[in-house]
C-alpha cells in the first residue's frame, strides 16, 4: 500500500510539473519554437546557434532615458522608459522596421500612438462611458474628444531585469473614470532563428494590485514599415482571420452579433494600393505552430514582416494603414495585437474576459519577424 501511495505521489508531481511547463510554453512564448524545451525536469531556455542575446545598455533618446538591446547577430532595438515605448528595431544593420517617434516632444504628446502600450483598454470606449458591477464610470477625453488606448503612455517605467531580455514595469494608480490600480510589465527580447530570420518579441502583462475586481484589456500599437520603401501601396497584406468587425461612424463595433461579419480566411490584399484599412479582425486561424501570423510582403523586393500572436490570449488583430497622420501617412502599417475588441467594457460578450480578479494577471504576446 505504501508503495502504491508513493507511486501516485510521484505521478501527481510529474503531472503538475508537466502542466506548469506546458502553461509557460503556451501562454508566454508559444511562437518560439527555436529555443524552448523541457530539460532536467524544468523549463529552460536552450541557446541554439544564432539565438544568443548580447547586451542591454542604457542610452538616450532625445534627452529621455532609454535602453538599447543589441543581439550578437547585429540586430538592435531602442526602448524608452517613458511608456515602455519601442522607438526602433533594426533587424539588419541600417534597416529600421519600426516607424516610431522622431523626438521626445512627439513621444510626450503620444502623437499617433506609435508603439504605444495599450492598457487598461485598447481602442475607443463609446462616449468614454461604461458600466462595471452596476456602477457607471466616465473616462477623460483626449484632445480629439476620444477615450482611447488607456492610461499608461505617460508612466515612467523602471527596469526590472536586463539579462537576456529587457523587462520594464510601472504601477498605474488608475485615473479619471478608472479608479483601480494595476501593475503593468513589458518584456522586450531579440532573437535570431535557426533560419536566419530576426525576431523581436513583446510580452505585456497586467496585474490587478487592488482589492476588488477590475475591467482590463490589453494591446500594442506598433507601426511597421518595409525598409527602403517610401509608402505601403506596393505591398501585399495577409491576415489569418475568419471574422471582420463592423463598426459605426465613430469606429465603435456594432452591438452584439451585428459586429461580426464572416470572411474567408486568410483575408488578403494582394496589392494594397490606395486601400484604406482601419479594421479589427478576430477568429484568428493558428498555423502548425499554434500561432496566428499576419504578413506584410513587399511586391518590389523579397522583404517580409510577420506579426505572430497567440490566438487565445491575444485574440484580435487590428490593422490600420496609417491614413491622415500628422506626419508620414501611409508609410507604414499599424498591426496591433489586442486581447479584446475596442469598446470591450461595453460589450456583454466581453464582460467575462475583461474581468480581472485581485492578484490576477492578464497577458498578451506578439513576435515581429523580418526576413529579406
Amino acid at each position: 500500500m505504501a508503495e502504491t501511495f508513493q507511486f501516485l505521489d510521484v505521478s501527481v508531481n510529474i503531472f503538475m510539473l508537466a502542466l506548469g511547463c506546458r502553461w509557460f510554453s503556451v501562454c508566454i512564448a508559444p511562437w518560439n519554437k527555436y529555443n524552448r524545451r523541457f530539460k532536467n525536469e524544468e523549463c529552460e531556455r536552450e541557446q541554439m546557434p544564432g539565438s544568443i542575446y548580447a547586451q542591454i545598455l542604457p542610452c538616450d533618446f532625445d534627452g529621455l532615458p532609454a535602453w538599447e538591446i543589441i543581439a550578437d547577430s547585429g540586430a538592435k532595438a531602442v526602448v524608452t522608459q517613458l511608456g515602455a515605448t519601442l522607438i526602433s528595431w533594426e533587424p539588419k544593420p541600417g534597416k529600421n522596421v519600426i516607424d516610431g517617434y522622431h523626438n521626445a516632444a512627439e513621444l510626450r504628446q503620444c502623437i499617433a500612438s506609435r508603439s504605444r502600450v495599450l492598457a487598461p483598454w485598447p481602442g475607443r470606449v463609446k462616449d468614454g462611458s461604461y458600466v462595471f458591477d452596476g456602477e457607471r464610470y466616465q473616462l477623460e477625453f483626449d484632445a480629439n474628444g476620444e477615450a482611447i488606448h488607456g492610461l499608461v503612455q505617460d508612466l515612467d517605467f523602471a527596469v526590472v531585469a536586463k539579462d537576456t531580455a529587457l523587462v520594464l514595469a510601472a504601477d498605474c494608480p488608475g485615473g479619471v473614470g478608472y479608479p483601480w490600480p494595476f501593475r503593468i510589465e513589458v518584456t522586450f527580447s531579440l532573437e535570431n532563428g535557426a533560419d536566419g530570420v530576426e525576431h523581436l518579441s513583446v510580452v505585456i502583462a497586467a496585474t490587478n494590485t487592488g482589492a476588488q475586481d477590475i475591467p482590463l484589456a490589453l494591446g500594442w500599437h506598433p507601426y511597421l514599415r518595409i525598409p527602403d520603401q517610401e509608402v505601403i501601396s506596393n505591398c501585399e497584406l495577409e491576415i489569418p482571420a475568419r471574422t471582420k468587425i463592423l463598426v459605426d461612424g465613430k469606429k465603435i463595433p456594432l452591438a452584439g452579433e451585428a459586429a461580426y461579419a464572416g470572411v474567408q480566411a486568410p483575408v488578403k490584399y494582394a496589392y494594397v494600393g490606395n486601400t484604406e484599412i482601419d479594421d479589427s479582425f478576430r477568429g484568428l486561424v493558428p498555423d502548425e505552430d499554434g500561432v496566428a501570423t499576419t504578413f506584410v510582403r513587399s511586391l518590389s523586393s523579397t522583404q517580409q514582416i510577420k506579426v505572430s500572436q497567440e490566438p487565445i490570449s491575444t485574440s484580435v488583430m487590428h490593422v490600420f494603414t496609417a491614413d491622415d497622420l500628422p506626419r508620414d501617412s501611409r508609410k507604414s502599417f499599424a498591426l496591433e495585437p489586442l486581447s479584446n475588441l475596442p469598446d470591450a467594457f461595453n460589450r456583454a460578450d466581453s464582460m467575462a474576459s475583461v474581468r480581472l480578479r485581485p492578484g490576477g494577471v492578464k497577458t498578451i504576446s506578439a513576435t515581429l519577424s523580418y526576413s529579406e
